[in-house]
């Protein structure tokens, strides 16, 4: 009960409370652990209860019959899944949720947490704003996708990832690939060979330095104009 009090309160579901206003639903929320490649919630599973990653790295991801997949989104430590569908009427699953490492996930059942907001004011403005902040999610992975070629994916992404990290630290020159080469095509929509080409392609326009999983970026004001580029269309 211990840890999963500790984990209720580091949440952004609870930012801003006493303990004491949880204390008695701790018991009944459940952490669990995954190994990397683990499936966290399978497609046309129940929503009864939304995830809170503690720790680890979790794909969102779209499988076909025949096992070829698509990655829809990463989610870190901190975010939730779920919560947009606990409460709806077509509340399944429409993606897997696999780990993409060793994984911890709190989950909070539909009910506690029903009860929970009708307890604290804090806790519904809460949840709302993190439906508000799902929303916003999706409509960058929108715009990402919007963007008409290969470069312009790859110029939005790299940009998102600095604004990102530089939450963290500020003037960030080189942003790291929170995972694999192979994960970051799939979600950019892209096959994994053309994504290591236009990486070779930007380095040779001066745009970015790769090593590894590590880019730097040289040419920040051409990147932004190749996000801008790309959401021009010719009618």
């Amino acid at each position: 009960m211990i840890k999963a009090c500790e984990a209720l309160g580091k949440t952004s579901l609870f930012a801003g409370l006493e303990r004491s206003t949880f204390q008695n639903y701790c018991a009944l929320t459940r952490v669990r652990s995954y190994a990397k490649g683990e499936i966290v919630v399978a497609e046309g599973d129940l929503c009864s209860s939304i995830g809170v990653i503690e720790k680890g790295r979790i794909a969102m991801q779209k499988y076909t019959t025949s096992g070829d997949f698509a990655t829809i989104s990463l989610l870190k430590s901190g975010d939730f899944f779920g919560e947009d569908l606990v409460f709806g009427t077509q509340n399944y699953y429409a993606f897997t949720f696999e780990a993409m490492s060793a994984t911890e996930v709190l989950f909070v059942n539909k009910d506690i947490l029903s009860a929970l907001m009708d307890q604290s004011s804090v806790v519904k403005a809460n949840f709302l704003r993190i439906l508000s902040d799902r929303v916003s999610t999706q409509n960058k992975r929108i715009a990402l996708l919007a963007q008409k070629s290969i470069r312009h994916k790859i110029a939005f992404y790299l940009m998102d990832l600095k604004a990102e990290q530089e939450l963290f630290c500020k003037n960030v020159e080189t942003v790291r690939l929170p995972v694999s080469k192979e994960v970051i095509s799939k979600l950019l929509a892209m096959p994994r060979p053309s994504f290591s080409r236009e990486l070779i392609h930007m380095q040779k326009d001066g745009l970015i330095e790769v090593a590894g999983r590590d880019i730097k970026l040289l040419d920040v004001v051409r990147l932004e104009s190749e996000i801008v580029e790309g959401f021009k269309y010719e009618y």
